[in-house]
């Protein structure tokens, strides 16, 4: 079977490339596959991180079937972790199907392109958080099979300044830092469709990288999609997703006693288009969050999907490095911080 994506290298984003509202608002699937989530992540001026993301998954049409609900988290310097998880009935979730505002009970995420604010909580914790950004973001898209079996990537807010707290019943946690916005969603199942996927955003005082390396099943001839986008303070500078233009390898594998697997310590990202070249050396620093996607099945469901079919994970990565961005002939040194995440479904 086929993966349907157009590969293409820009240096302006086209009209078509832009997100509108409607792009960042609900689009609800009668598929029992179907799921959509609005996603952010901070990394905050004092060493520690900030994440979560608004979701809902399961045929609209069939209320019974459908799961929404919230996750945030505040991952200290140290690594400890306070964490809000709420699940909700379908009953507690609304929204618009033109602009950003997605009410789950007391949770809300809302606003436009450039800015959004959120809400979540739990009783004992809650996260309130601004995020304006001044660049330009983009969407994307691929197709399984045919064209009725998509994904969807929306990038509202590549980076944005961010402010807000984190709040519990003994302390109140100030953020202030770069924060990412994206928005996605599909109808098919990814442990059937996709191997692994490693993406990414790599922020330097100046510039800022995003980048994806998604790899199918063999269903799909472990196709691959591999978006790569710079931008400077103001705007896109490059975009592409020729898989021939750029490499990421993943270098120096040990066995991680957190996340009770084999992962790499070191990812290099090399890029050669004409006049522009990069390459990155991203060295892992810690594990900050590792999720199991499973957790949530029936206990049998959730066995034999582990012992027949895949052992899905998905692990966050924190690393920081350096680099070089040539453009033109003028050679930019990086300084490196890069929140990253490895999906596995094998």
């Amino acid at each position: 079977m086929k993966v349907i994506c157009e590969e293409q290298t820009v240096r302006e984003i086209s009209e078509s490339m832009i997100p509108s509202q409607s792009d960042d608002a609900w689009h609800p699937i009668e598929d029992p596959n179907y799921i959509e989530w609005w996603y952010f992540d901070i990394m905050n001026i004092d060493g520690s991180l900030v994440r979560g993301q608004f979701y809902i998954s399961g045929d609209v049409s069939r209320p019974r079937k459908v799961r929404t609900g919230v996750r945030a988290s505040y991952v200290r310097p140290d690594g400890t972790e306070l964490l809000i998880d709420e699940k909700l009935p379908y009953s507690s979730f609304t929204s618009s199907t033109e602009v950003c505002a997605v009410e789950i009970g007391k949770n809300f995420i809302r606003g436009d392109i450039s800015h959004c604010e959120l809400h979540i909580e739990n009783g004992e914790k809650s996260l309130d958080l601004k995020l304006d950004a001044g660049i330009e973001g983009i969407k994307s898209h691929a197709c399984f099979g045919d064209e009725t079996k998509c994904m969807y990537w929306v990038v509202p807010q590549p980076r944005g300044q961010a402010r807000g707290t984190f709040r519990t019943r003994g302390e109140t946690l100030d953020i202030k830092g770069l924060g990412y916005r994206d928005h996605n969603w599909l109808n098919f199942s990814p442990l059937d469709v996709i191997a692994y996927w490693d993406w990414g955003r790599v922020y330097d005082e100046e510039y800022t990288i995003i980048f994806a390396d998604i790899v199918t099943s063999k269903k799909f001839d472990n196709a691959r999609i591999k978006p790569l986008i710079i931008y400077d303070t103001g705007k896109l500078l490059y975009m592409t997703s020729e898989t021939n233009k750029w490499s990421l390898s993943k270098t120096d594998i040990k066995f991680d006693p957190v996340a009770q697997m084999e992962l790499p310590q070191t990812h290099l990202v090399k890029l050669k288009d004409e006049d522009l070249s990069l390459e990155m050396d991203l060295q892992l620093e810690k594990i900050f969050q590792k999720i199991d996607p499973l957790a949530d099945f029936n206990p049998l469901v959730r066995f034999l999907i582990r012992t027949f079919k895949a052992k899905p994970s998905i692990i966050s990565l924190y690393s920081v490095g350096s680099g070089t961005l040539n453009l033109a002939g003028r050679e930019n040194a990086l300084t490196c911080k890069a929140v990253h995440e490895l999906v596995r479904n094998f």
